[in-house]
């Protein structure tokens, strides 16, 4: 069968996945853990939040690593040429099935975040509001990439009928 994408653009795809495989590797081990760390050590509000947000970004971050293992596939399913068949829907529910796990992890986070620091007098307005319109901005993001999946998926359905 023909091959339907350059082998330098697919080769260069897997290997920013890698790096991102690597990044959340690193990330579960230093970067989550230091972060929900420092939450707690300035803020008096986020001193109980320590374990639940690491809890839940390592378990955002494992979200990630699977989608991207299917994104790998489709990948692979794109160089033979077989992207638009029934073989790639798995592919496609899975990454769907993660953004939909990490987006509510994000919603958890945020709403902890917002109700546990409304009245943090040891946390400054502008870091308060800062926090929270980040996270905000990752939440309508991740329902956009959602919505973007829904699309892909439809006309994934719309090629196969043809």
């Amino acid at each position: 069968m023909k091959n339907y994408m350059n082998k330098w653009v697919l080769l260069g795809l897997k290997v920013i996945i890698v790096l991102v495989w690597l990044a959340c590797l690193w990330s579960q081990a230093f970067a989550a853990p230091i972060l929900s760390e420092v939450m707690a050590g300035l803020y008096s509000s986020q001193v109980a939040m320590r374990w639940p947000y690491l809890i839940m970004g390592i378990l955002f971050l494992v979200c990630v690593e699977i989608a991207f293992a299917a994104v790998w596939r489709l990948l692979s399913l794109s160089g033979s040429g077989t992207v638009f068949t029934a073989k790639a829907m798995p592919c496609v529910n899975w990454v769907l099935g993660c953004a939909a796990i990490a987006t509510v992890l994000t919603v958890l986070v945020s709403l902890c975040f917002l109700i546990s620091g409304w009245h943090d007098a040891t946390m400054q307005a502008m870091d308060y509001y800062t926090i929270a319109l980040v996270l905000g901005v990752a939440v309508l993001a991740e329902i956009g990439f959602m919505l973007l999946m829904v699309v892909m998926k439809g006309l994934m359905h719309l090629f196969q009928r043809r």
